[in-house]
């Protein structure tokens, strides 16, 4: 039998998980701001910062399930107290590495670390949350990411054009402390709701669990729509600055400031995506129409501006849905398996698949744009896989339902 749902909303939970959500992304967002002085100061090509952020997501499928794992032992809050910190200090040691190869080893240990984050503290939100409201919730929370590229953009503008792109990294030191805090003010009941078990003592059923005959329908569908749209987002994330100076012309501060005043803008669809799920259409339908106006939108940014404004106006409106769509996604994911598998389906079916995008979609961006360029690479190689994501998750059932394990 299924606990009943809370009643109450758990403001603490979302408040303290968020900020952990937002200072993870800051540290992890530094190397996308940083890419062109990397491959300036180390030589690296873009073919190099490819392969170096499909390492990063490789790495992230099995991290993030194996760390989702200890969460029946040590609770949520411990876990992502250990991911913030421990994904903070090698971020910062990035600052200190003077040759390609411990920077690239840096790199994707922070990164795999970090990886754990959305899940758990997805899942722990969700499983401590009233079934009314839930999605509006986890949309709050996954502002993190936005917020995170935001605030980075406000640091690493001026540290770079005064100090060069290692001083930036050398920012995410100052998260370690913190992360000490996070854990203190992160509450311990239910701190184990949401892992591959429950505190009720009942059998804690088995990552085999995932590919039930009840459940397989759900993770497949899952699994393969965010591969696409992780590799969606892989595929231009971290080349979005490049992009702009490459092909619009803009030295690194105005590449930076776009991108980071289009993330702030982007945070309106998290929440909007939740309002609509909540009021109007289900939770897949909202998915569905998001993925479809960010495939649009992405159109748009690569080929309408043709100045600052227009960039951040466009690319803006571009990340209501584009990013946005990913909240709504996840909370579609946990409300279709019950509270005992929902950290182990959002590390499996959600963060490792997603990471499996982002080892595809860079080496395909950077392989593309040696051939067509961004404009084209972007276009044939991004927007199909929104659209195809957004096909994919209109085959799952419209209304809300559960499997059971």
């Amino acid at each position: 039998m299924l606990p009943e749902a809370p009643t109450r909303i758990p403001w603490r939970i979302l408040i303290v998980t968020l900020i952990a959500s937002a200072l993870s992304n800051m540290d992890q967002s530094l190397f996308g701001y940083a890419v062109p002085g990397v491959m300036g100061d180390l030589d690296i090509g873009l073919a190099g910062i490819g392969l170096m952020i499909s390492a990063c997501f490789a790495f992230a499928i099995f991290s993030a399930p194996a760390l989702a794992s200890l969460v029946p032992r040590i609770g949520a809050p411990a876990v992502l107290t250990l991911a913030v910190a421990g994904s903070a200090v090698f971020v910062g040691l990035q600052a200190l590495a003077k040759t390609t190869v411990p920077f690239s080893v840096l790199r994707v240990l922070g990164f795999g670390i970090s990886a754990v984050i959305i899940p758990v503290s997805g899942a722990y939100l969700a499983s401590n949350s009233p079934d009314r409201g839930r999605s509006l919730l986890i949309a709050v929370q996954q502002c993190g990411y936005p917020l995170g590229w935001f605030i980075a953009s406000v640091v690493a503008v001026p540290l770079m054009r005064a100090h060069g792109w290692r001083s930036t990294f050398l920012v995410a030191f100052a998260v370690v402390p913190l992360a000490a805090l996070i854990y203190a003010c992160l509450p311990r009941a239910g701190a184990q709701a949401g892992a591959a078990g429950d505190a009720s003592g009942a059998p804690r059923p088995g990552w085999a669990q995932l590919l039930s005959p009840r459940c397989r329908r759900y993770t497949l569908t899952f699994g393969v729509a965010f591969v696409l749209y992780g590799g969606a987002i892989g595929g231009t994330s971290f080349y979005l600055p490049t992009f702009f100076q490459q092909t619009r012309g803009y030295d690194a501060e105005t590449a930076a400031q776009v991108v980071g005043l289009s993330y702030a803008i982007g945070m309106v669809g998290y929440v909007g995506a939740a309002l609509v799920s909540e009021l109007w259409l289900s939770r897949v339908a909202t998915v569905v129409l998001w993925l479809m106006m960010a495939a649009i939108g992405l159109l748009a940014t690569i080929w309408l501006p043709h100045t600052v404004s227009q960039d951040t106006l466009v690319f803006g409106i571009t990340t209501v849905f584009f990013y946005g769509a990913s909240s709504i996604m996840l909370t579609s994911l946990l409300e279709s398996y019950p509270p005992a598998l929902r950290a182990s389906a959002a590390a499996l079916a959600g963060t490792a698949c997603i990471s499996l995008g982002f080892v595809v979609f860079p080496l395909l961006t950077a392989g593309a744009v040696k051939w067509v360029g961004w404009s084209m690479s972007f276009s044939l190689v991004i927007a199909p896989a929104v659209f195809a994501a957004g096909v994919l998750m209109w085959t799952l059932p419209k209304q809300p339902s559960r499997v059971s394990p």
